[in-house]
């Protein structure tokens, strides 16, 4: 059985995304054998095509390395970022993918993948299909292993298929999810883990403690958040500086218990044979020994700990965490079924933020959320409300001062100042906000058309950036932000100056 058909199910593919000159790629985890740091050096190939960049010795195996910046025409690449590869292998071959940054891995449904006829007569391209996420706001293409593997002048490493032959008959691979937690590097198995998440702001549970640190409504299921570190008798060093867009919380699923793992960063895609997990040492007095199935050792860089999904679920004290949420909130789960039910078509997830009062955005609009950086350079000849320019891991985000745009008075703390990153056309902008509040998930929500009386004085730009709301349950009316009628107005306004 694939790992397609056993780890996603029948009806869901799984991806894994990447981040490359400011775009987000996909490719579909079948072909994925894992994701390794860039190489120090690489041996360049005679008379190879400007795309091929070298090849690194991986664990006896010669990789070729793809830029795929030029395949794809992208961007030139940033001097200042740190690398990725990404090992695809289809048909006996392998070649190695250069990225900037790793991402998420995605859980898609198959009528949400649109695949790319190719014209007749027309040459392969390298980008097979379209991922439609988010109701179709976030769309990611899909490179296709098999084109990248027929590559011109691509090396087909004959070696490789001896040296796998003299083997033993090798056992079945398995592919896992690592993660950092402090300066541990473990890792999951991919069937286990139901998606991966960006930490959003969580919601106080009445069952917290000292692990359990919150809990988050997804798509209408309560899931419980465990502060994994301290889980794991980790204690944080003083001198810790994990970056808050760095962190992702881990959702595992099983049955109707969810929980969630905060983790630190997530690195790559593992991959392993039986025989090559070390088995863990065994000593007495530590609960947390069966929690882990094995080592993995590594050449060129610390193990990883193989964690067991089934001691996970199994363990008294995560056990009781996600019976208890299940419990408390089984009566708001049954009604968030039958109202997704009931309005699927119609289901949406928000991020509250204040700008003074509390105004509502459509998740789906969001690239992501960072705290406010004291490092915007200032950009002369721009709009007042425009205070600058930010390097974003290698991407420049033009930041926009919601409150002076709005004349409002200036921000009164901005060490709980968050930055909301929005993209439009293209260009990342970021709207500067007093503080980020909730994620809040809406089944057959009704917008309301804001009246424009309410707007009129400060002019028909302001109908523009807020034209509708909603009733939240226990807040009352809000108002929802529209990002791409600010980032259109500061284009425009730019382009005057």
């Amino acid at each position: 059985m694939s790992l397609r058909t056993s780890a996603a199910g029948a009806n869901v593919e799984l991806y894994g995304s990447f981040h490359l000159a400011g775009s987000e790629l996909a490719l579909p985890v079948a072909a994925l054998q894992e994701v390794v740091n860039h190489p120090e050096t690489l041996t360049p190939v005679p008379l190879a095509p400007a795309y091929l960049l070298g090849l690194f010795n991986l664990r006896g195996t010669l990789i070729p390395v793809v830029d795929l910046r030029q395949l794809l025409r992208l961007d030139a690449p940033s001097a200042a970022t740190a690398r990725k590869v990404a090992i695809v292998e289809t048909g006996g071959a392998r070649i190695g993918l250069q990225f900037d940054a790793t991402g998420e891995i995605l859980r898609v449904p198959r009528e949400q993948i649109v695949t790319l006829e190719v014209p007749e007569g027309g040459a392969p391209s390298a980008i097979g299909a379209v991922l439609k996420l988010d109701e179709g706001q976030r769309i990611l293409q899909v490179l296709a292993p098999a084109v990248l593997l027929n590559l011109r002048d691509m090396p087909q490493l004959a070696q490789a298929a001896p040296r796998v032959a003299a083997r033993r008959t090798p056992g079945a691979q398995h592919k896992n999810v690592s993660f950092k937690v402090g300066a541990t590097a473990l890792a999951l198995p991919m069937g286990a883990i139901q998606e991966i998440i960006r930490v959003p702001p969580l919601q106080q549970s009445p069952l917290a403690d000292d692990v359990c640190i919150g809990m988050l409504n997804l798509r209408g299921v309560t899931v419980p958040v465990l502060d994994f570190g301290g889980f794991l008798g980790f204690t944080p060093a003083d001198d810790q500086e994990t970056r808050a867009e760095d962190r992702r919380i881990v959702i595992l699923h099983r049955d109707d218990r969810h929980f969630g793992l905060l983790v630190d960063e997530v690195a790559s895609i593992v991959a392993y044979r039986d025989e090559d997990l070390l088995p863990m040492p065994t000593y007495g007095g530590n609960a947390q020994r069966t929690l882990f199935s094995g080592y993995l050792a590594s050449a060129t860089r610390a193990g990883v700990l193989l964690l067991n999904a089934d001691a996970l679920f199994g363990n008294a004290r995560i056990a009781a965490v996600a019976a208890g949420h299940r419990e408390l909130y089984r009566n708001v789960a049954a009604k968030a079924d039958a109202a997704q039910q009931r309005g699927a078509r119609t289901r949406q997830t928000l991020v509250t933020f204040r700008i003074g009062q509390l105004v509502g955005v459509r998740i789906a609009q969001l690239r992501e959320v960072i705290e406010y950086r004291d490092d915007i350079v200032p950009t002369p000849g721009l709009p007042a409300f425009v205070r600058g320019v930010l390097n974003l891991r290698g991407t420049l985000v033009t930041v926009i001062d919601v409150r002076a745009m709005y004349a409002m008075p200036p921000y009164d703390d901005l060490a709980r100042a968050k930055i909301l990153i929005v993209e439009y056309e293209s260009e990342k902008y970021g709207l500067l906000v007093d503080s980020v509040e909730d994620i809040v998930t809406l089944n057959g929500a009704a917008q309301m058309a804001v009246p424009s009386m309410l707007t009129r004085g400060e002019g028909s730009h302001v109908r523009n950036d807020m034209r509708e709301a909603v009733e939240l349950p226990g807040q009352g009316t809000v108002m929802l932000f529209e990002p791409a009628a600010i980032c259109a107005r500061v284009a425009e306004e730019a382009a005057i100056s």
